[in-house]
C-alpha cells in the first residue's frame, strides 16, 4: 500500500493511518460548512489532495478546527449584537419630551446688509462681509437697469 504511513498520529489517535483517511478527516468539518465560502472550500480541497506531507496535513486540520471555532464565536457575537440592537429599538425613548412636542422654529431669512440673527456677523471675516455686500438675489434687478428704466 503506497498511501500507508506508519507512526503515531496524535490528532486521530490511530497508529497506522493512511493518507486518504487523514485527508478525509481534515476535510470533513470544512466541506459543506456555511462558515466557509465555496472558494475557500475548493482551495482547501485542492490543498489537501495535493499535499503528501502527513505532519503538514495534521497541523492544517488542527488549524481548520481552530478557525471554525473562531468563526462560530464571531457569528454568535454578531447574532447577539443584532438581538441587542433590535431590543434597544423596541424600547421607548428615554427623553421626557417627544420630538414632536417641540414648537417649530420659523426659518429666518437673511437680508444683505442686516446683522446675522445668530450673531455670526461677529465671527464673519472681511471676505464674508464683502461677499454679503455683493450678494444679489436672482429676482432683483440691478440698480443701473432701474435708473435707465426711470429716465425713459
Amino acid at each position: 500500500m503506497a498511501n500507508h504511513v506508519t507512526g503515531t498520529n496524535t490528532l486521530l489517535g490511530v497508529s497506522p493511518i493512511s493518507l486518504g483517511e487523514l485527508r478525509q478527516h481534515d476535510l470533513l468539518p470544512l466541506i459543506g460548512n456555511p462558515l466557509f465560502s465555496e472558494a475557500e472550500q475548493l482551495r482547501a480541497n485542492h490543498f489537501v489532495h495535493e499535499s503528501e506531507d502527513i505532519a503538514r496535513l495534521t497541523r492544517w486540520g488542527a488549524n481548520v478546527l481552530t478557525k471554525i471555532a473562531r468563526r462560530q464565536a464571531k457569528a454568535a457575537r454578531q447574532l447577539r449584537d443584532r438581538a441587542t440592537r433590535a431590543a434597544l429599538r423596541q424600547l421607548p425613548s428615554t427623553s421626557f419630551r417627544s420630538p414632536r412636542s417641540r414648537p417649530c422654529q420659523p426659518t429666518s431669512r437673511w437680508v444683505p446688509g442686516a446683522f446675522f440673527s445668530d450673531g455670526a456677523d461677529r465671527r464673519a471675516s472681511i471676505f464674508d462681509r464683502l461677499v454679503a455686500a455683493r450678494f444679489q438675489s436672482v429676482d432683483a434687478l440691478p440698480f443701473a437697469s432701474l435708473r435707465s428704466g426711470q429716465s425713459r
